[in-house]
């Protein structure tokens, strides 16, 4: 079975994430038509991928932690990855977390920008810290938060499920590569496959 086929087959079950399930949303995760998507006639290589212009982000307004207003207009220029993500969970997020520290090692020098956007609005300024120093974050990355209602709607936009339980926040976990046009051209599910996230993003920032 292909990646692409394996990640709609993925994406249409349940994900079992602190003991309880979460379905990713299939409709953000179905590849484009067609036999590939290409940045200048190379394969980028995700879990699924869409070709250039074929598929624009959804834009999203929120304050990062130090306090800044970040849209998805004002990052245009250089490929970043968004994913989502909760400073205090101990389940899926750290090991995501760590794998996430590894790629930006291994980009060296050529960073690229994180973008998280947090799952849990009870996030602050310092638990969002902490979480990027033990994953071993240096570069450049920001996190976004807000109150649900301000939150809810991107989690939406990206097909991220999100469920609050009484002493954790279960849901699911996806890293979009985003192009300097603002589209996205790669979707990674966890546990995610470093070497390619690096080559799709080197690619990309060579684009």
């Amino acid at each position: 079975m292909s990646r692409r086929r394996r990640l709609a087959a993925v994406a249409s079950v349940l994900l079992i994430v602190g003991g309880a399930a979460l379905a990713l949303a299939a409709t953000r995760y179905a590849p484009s038509s067609g036999t590939g998507a290409t940045a200048r006639g190379v394969a980028v290589n995700g879990d699924a991928v869409w070709r250039a212009g074929s598929r624009p982000a959804p834009g999203f307004e929120l304050t990062d932690q130090r306090g800044r207003s970040v849209s998805l207009a004002s990052l245009h220029g250089q490929p970043l990855m968004l994913t989502f993500l909760d400073s205090k969970c101990t389940t899926l997020c750290p090991i995501a977390g760590h794998q996430l520290g590894v790629v930006e090692r291994r980009l060296g020098g050529q960073p690229v920008r994180l973008i998280v956007v947090s799952v849990d609005p009870a996030d602050t300024r310092h638990t969002v810290a902490v979480a990027a120093r033990k994953w071993g974050w240096h570069g450049h990355w920001q996190w976004l938060m807000g109150t649900p209602a301000q939150l809810a709607p991107v989690w939406r936009a990206y097909g991220i499920g999100v469920q609050p339980t009484a002493t954790d926040i279960t849901h699911s976990m996806a890293v979009y590569v985003i192009d300097g046009r603002g589209d996205e051209r790669a979707g990674f599910l966890p546990p995610l496959a470093i070497s390619r996230l690096v080559s799709d993003v080197r690619l990309l920032q060579r684009s």
